[in-house]
């Protein structure tokens, strides 16, 4: 089944893509997506927003503005102290707000309501989260074309070590399964990947897969000094490869970003993460990006995304 491909995650982070890396199209095909990131003050929803001075911005309209059929991925950033506010009925206003903007696109949006839910570095107590969900969902549920993404960060330990399906609420409530891929394997700041298991919760429950966010991060010494095939090797072909191998996986979306220039994640040291900055990595994700598994941008484009929530990867 043919896989959407998503660039982000900013507004300059997706030019990047389509001009060093596609070169408008005539070097690999154009994205068929864009990220997004917003909260329920929806920041970068009618102007321009960067959470730093000087970083990169958030801008749904320049994205809603690109010439082309372009599926819109969102991350919706909701903190702790939000949840139980939700989930006895606050901040609806700003979920009406945000539901008619995001109906206003007229296209397939695939919305990741609290991204990175089992993260330890959210925080988010699993009961309050799926009476936060709740109230959002419901409200997203007039728009068919607002698709609801339940996104795992798949690593672990997970926030309190619950098991991921703590957090999960309910089969009508969920269009995608998403799962972050940064850490390939045990080598890093994290034990280990739990992307297996999500995996396994989208066959069970015949739901479409989506990488929400990807991007080669160099976490150790060794990881550091990897160029070409070895980076190659380490990163960007195991992460093809889960792609080919994982009939459920539908989309997946990749940071076109030199992480060290942003100022909110400079302290991180996660390194350059462009696909452009290494000449064989450039040469081999346009070869990758020109077969036939991706589905290419065209009329029918939002039709068949519309189609895979509801017909997941058989």
């Amino acid at each position: 089944s043919p896989v959407l491909f998503i660039a982000g995650q900013s507004r300059e982070e997706f030019q990047s893509y389509l001009d060093d890396v596609s070169d408008g199209g005539r070097a690999c095909p154009r994205p068929g997506g864009a990220s997004f990131y917003t909260a329920l003050n929806l920041s970068g929803v009618k102007s321009p927003h960067a959470n730093l001075p000087g970083d990169h911005r958030q801008d749904l309209r320049f994205l809603a503005n690109q010439d082309g059929p372009l599926v819109i991925l969102i991350g919706l950033w909701l903190s702790p102290e939000q949840l139980p506010r939700i989930a006895v009925g606050g901040m609806q206003r700003e979920i009406e707000a945000l539901h008619d903007s995001l109906r206003d696109l007229k296209r397939p949006v695939l919305l990741r309501v609290g991204y990175e839910f089992d993260g330890p570095h959210n925080r988010y107590p699993p009961d309050a989260f799926i009476e936060a969900w709740r109230r959002i969902a419901l409200v997203m549920r007039r728009t068919p074309d607002i698709q609801l993404v339940w996104h795992s960060f798949a690593m672990l330990p997970t926030f309190a070590n619950y098991p991921v399906t703590a957090w999960y609420p309910g089969d009508d409530l969920v269009d995608w399964i998403g799962v972050s891929y940064f850490q390939v394997g045990a080598e890093g700041y994290h034990e280990a990947p739990n992307r297996d298991a999500l995996v396994a919760i989208a066959r069970e429950k015949k739901k479409p897969l989506l990488v929400a966010e990807a991007s080669p991060i160099r976490y150790t010494p060794r990881q550091k000094t990897l160029a070409g095939k070895a980076y190659w090797d380490y990163w960007h072909g195991p992460f093809l490869d889960f792609i080919r191998r994982t009939p459920e996986l539908r989309a997946a979306a990749y940071i076109q970003v030199d992480w060290d220039s942003q100022a909110q994640h400079r302290p991180l040291d996660w390194g350059d993460c462009r696909l452009d900055r290494d000449a064989h990595v450039l040469e081999h994700w346009r070869n990758a990006a020109r077969e036939s598994f991706w589905l290419r941008p065209s009329d029918t484009l939002y039709e068949q995304v519309r189609a895979m929530a509801n017909s997941p990867g058989e």
